[in-house]
C-alpha cells in the first residue's frame, strides 16, 4: 500500500511539472551581421528559371547536369550523411518512448546437503523464468525533447549540406562544359590563325623568289608559324584534361569519351534580376542550415541546464517463475516502482557543460553571420565581375577591329616598299593575340553569369531525391 501511494506521488508530481521549461530557446535566429537593402551594384531585370542552367538553352548541358544529381559521388557521400544523421535524430527521438524488455531464462544449480546417515548428497534444482520489464523517465523538464529537437535539426541541416553540394556540384559542370568548348574552340581558331601564316608564307616565298623579299622576312615569318603551332599540343591537353574533371563531376572514369562538345560559346541573355540581400536567407541553403546548427546548439544548451535536475524514472515488471516448465504460468510475479534520481555533487561538470553549450551557440551564430557575409560578397562580387568583364569585351572587340585595319595597312605599305616585314609580323602577332583574347574574355563572361547564378541560390534542390540502384527515386 505505501509502495503504491509514492508511485501515485511521483505521478502527480511529474504531471504538475511536466510543462515545466527551465531555459527558453530561440526561435528564427538572425545573423550578427547588417543586412543591406540594396546591393551596391544594379543587376539587370532578366528572368532566371530555377534550373538556372537551363537558361543556357542547350539540352546537352541539361543532360549532363541531371547526370551529375544522378551519379556524383559527392552527392552519394552526402545521402549516407543524411542517413547517418536520420539514425542519430530516431535514436535521441526514442527515448521519449517507453523501453519494453523481454527476459527468459532457465537455470540449473546442484547443492549439498546432509543425509539422516550424516553423509553428503547431491541435490539438484532448477528454475525457469519468463517476463516483461518496462521503463520510462518522464521528461520533466524538457531534456529528452531538447536533444530530440537538437538532432532533427542537424537531420535538415545536413539535408541542406547535400542541397548545398548539388548547387555548387552544377556550377562546377556548367563551367567545365563551357571551358570544353572554349579550349575547342581555341584549338579550332589557332588551326585557323596556322592555315592563314601558312598562306602567309607562301606569299613571302615568292616575294623571295621574285626578289622583292629578303631571307629575314621569310625566317620571321617562319618563326611566326612555328610558334603559333607550339600552341596546339597545350590546348589539347587542356582539353584532356578538362574532360577528365568533368568525368569525375558525372562519376565517371576519367578516360570516358565526352560527346559532342560545341566549339563556339552561347551568347548570354540579359543579366537575371538579383532580388534583394534578404532573399539570399531563404534561397541560399548553406545559409539556412547555419542557422539550424545554432538552433540546435541551443537545444542542446537547454538539454543541458535540464540534465542539472532530477530525474524521474518509473518501471514495471511481469513474469512467471518456477521450478519447471509445467508450472512456469501457475506463479505470477510482478513489480512496480518509481524513482527519482538528483545530482547532488560532480565537481561542477554539468555546470561547466552549460557553459559549454552556451560557447557551442556563440560560435556557431558568428559561424551563421559570416556564411551570411559570404554569400552576399559572392553575389556582389559576380555583379561587379560581370560588369567589367562586359566592358572588357566591348573593348576587346573594338581592339579586334583596330588590329584588322592596321594589319590591312601594314601589309600595304610592306608590298609597295614603304616599310620593312617586321610592321606585318607584328600586326599580324597583335591581330591573331587579340582573337584569342576575346575568345577566352568571352568564355570568362560566361563563367561570372554561371557564378552569379549559383550565388543567389534557389529552391530547385528541395526537390532533389535519392536514386537507388534501379533508378527509382526512393
Amino acid at each position: 500500500m505505501r509502495r503504491n501511494a509514492i508511485l501515485c506521488f511521483v505521478l502527480l508530481f511529474s504531471g504538475m511539472l511536466a510543462s515545466c521549461s527551465l531555459y527558453t530557446v530561440r526561435r528564427d535566429i538572425a545573423a550578427p551581421v547588417e543586412m543591406p537593402e540594396t546591393y551596391s551594384r544594379e543587376a539587370g531585370e532578366g528572368f532566371l528559371p530555377e534550373k538556372w542552367w537551363e537558361a543556357f538553352e542547350d539540352e546537352r548541358l541539361n543532360t549532363l547536369v541531371a547526370e551529375m544529381l544522378g551519379e556524383n559521388l559527392d552527392l552519394e557521400q552526402a545521402w549516407a550523411r543524411i542517413d547517418q544523421a536520420e539514425a542519430l535524430a530516431i535514436q535521441a527521438g526514442s527515448s521519449l518512448k517507453p523501453k519494453v524488455t523481454l527476459d527468459a531464462a532457465t537455470s540449473r544449480a546442484r547443492t549439498y546437503a546432509s543425509s539422516s546417515l550424516g553423509d553428503l548428497v547431491p541435490v539438484h534444482t532448477r528454475q525457469h523464468s519468463l517476463g516483461l520489464a518496462a521503463s520510462y523517465e518522464i521528461d520533466l523538464w524538457g531534456r529528452i525533447r531538447s536533444t530530440g529537437r537538437a538532432a532533427n535539426l542537424d537531420f535538415a541541416a545536413v539535408r541542406l549540406d547535400l542541397e548545398t553540394a548539388a548547387m555548387s556540384l552544377s556550377a562546377q559542370v556548367a563551367q567545365s562544359w563551357y571551358s570544353l568548348a572554349e579550349q575547342t574552340a581555341q584549338l579550332g581558331l589557332v588551326r585557323t590563325q596556322v592555315e592563314a601564316s601558312s598562306t602567309q608564307l607562301d606569299l613571302v616565298r615568292l616575294r623571295f623568289s621574285l626578289g622583292l623579299a629578303s631571307a629575314l622576312d621569310v625566317y620571321q615569318q617562319r618563326t611566326q608559324l612555328a610558334s603559333l603551332g607550339a600552341q596546339i599540343p597545350l590546348i589539347e591537353a587542356q582539353i584532356t584534361i578538362l574532360s577528365h574533371q568533368l568525368n569525375v563531376l558525372l562519376g565517371r572514369a576519367p578516360s570516358s569519351p565526352v560527346e559532342d562538345i560545341p566549339d563556339i560559346l552561347p551568347e548570354l541573355w540579359s543579366m537575371p534580376a538579383a532580388g534583394i540581400p534578404a532573399d539570399l536567407l531563404q534561397r541560399r541553403p548553406d545559409v539556412e542550415a547555419a542557422r539550424m546548427r545554432v538552433e540546435a546548439a541551443d537545444q542542446r544548451v537547454a538539454s543541458a541546464v535540464s540534465d542539472r535536475f532530477p530525474r524521474v524514472t518509473i518501471s514495471g515488471s511481469r513474469g512467471y517463475g518456477a521450478g519447471s516448465f509445467a508450472d512456469l504460468f501457475d506463479q505470477m510475479i510482478w513489480n512496480a516502482a518509481g524513482s527519482i534520481v538528483a545530482p547532488l555533487y560532480e565537481g561542477g561538470a554539468r555546470s561547466a557543460e552549460v557553459k559549454r553549450t552556451k560557447a557551442v551557440v556563440d560560435e556557431r551564430l558568428y559561424a551563421y553571420g559570416k556564411v551570411v557575409l559570404n554569400a552576399l560578397a559572392e553575389v556582389e562580387d559576380a555583379l561587379e565581375r560581370e560588369q567589367k568583364q562586359r566592358e572588357y569585351v566591348l573593348m576587346l572587340t573594338e581592339q579586334l577591329d583596330l588590329s584588322q585595319r592596321t594589319l590591312d595597312e601594314a601589309y600595304n605599305q610592306y608590298t609597295n616598299g614603304l616599310s620593312d616585314y617586321l610592321t606585318v609580323l607584328s600586326s599580324l602577332n597583335a591581330l591573331q593575340q587579340t582573337q584569342r583574347e576575346l575568345l577566352t574574355a568571352r568564355s570568362t563572361l560566361i563563367s561570372y553569369r554561371i557564378a552569379l547564378c549559383r550565388s543567389l541560390g534557389g529552391a530547385w534542390t528541395a526537390e532533389l531525391a535519392r536514386e537507388n540502384q534501379t533508378g527509382e527515386k526512393s
